[in-house]
């Protein structure tokens, strides 16, 4: 949008010109009148850009007008339907939120377990993986009465929804839907015992 003030800087521009030249010519420069006319050209040209932008604006104005009440009514629905979606955004925002609080609660449930299961003696042997039903074994996993538990990185589980999330809703050639990040491929496998049961539904 060009404005009264574009305007009057490009004359301004054409009046320092002249200043220029004038000192220029002083000193004998035959050429000075070039830089004064370029100044001219360009001012002039936004002037009459200007004007013709006006009358634009004045036949858009006029055209508008017939149907005030109608668009006053679309821009309150456009105002209404981007209040829903930073309300969605936030809920959005707060949810995942709470996913990665719920996960570190777990994992300080499982590092809880497992202090618990060392304190009374009951290792899980890399030997006996299978034959103990229940047992504190190594890196922070655990089994506790034939189920297998395992700290979860919240970050990777927060993907893992995410990807859920965009695969649903755009398919899972989605770059949103695919992660790379081997965590997660880990975690669906079931590196976490049964916290990817809930996952995967999700």
């Amino acid at each position: 949008m060009i404005t009264e003030q574009n305007v009057t800087q490009a004359d301004g521009r054409v009046s320092e010109a002249r200043r220029k030249a004038a000192a220029l010519r002083k000193h004998g420069a035959v050429d000075a009148e070039d830089m004064v006319q370029r100044a001219v050209t360009v001012a002039v040209e936004l002037r009459a850009a200007k004007a013709r932008q006006d009358e634009s604006m004045k036949a858009r104005k006029a055209a508008e007008k017939p149907h005030a009440a109608e668009l006053r009514e679309m821009g309150a629905s456009l105002e209404a339907s981007a209040d829903k979606v930073a309300t969605a955004a936030r809920g959005a925002a707060e949810a995942l939120s709470g996913l990665i609080a719920a996960v570190t609660a777990h994992n300080e449930a499982v590092h809880a377990a497992h202090a618990r299961l060392t304190a009374l003696g009951l290792p899980l042997g890399d030997d006996a993986v299978s034959a103990y039903e229940t047992g504190a074994g190594r890196n922070g996993e655990l089994r506790v009465l034939g189920e297998y538990w395992s700290p979860a990185a919240a970050d990777a589980v927060a993907q893992v929804v995410i990807a859920g999330v965009m695969g649903s809703c755009f398919g899972s050639k989605h770059p949103a839907a695919r992660v790379s990040d081997i965590r997660v491929h880990s975690l669906k496998r079931g590196s976490c015992g049964k916290l990817v049961d809930p996952l995967t539904a999700a």
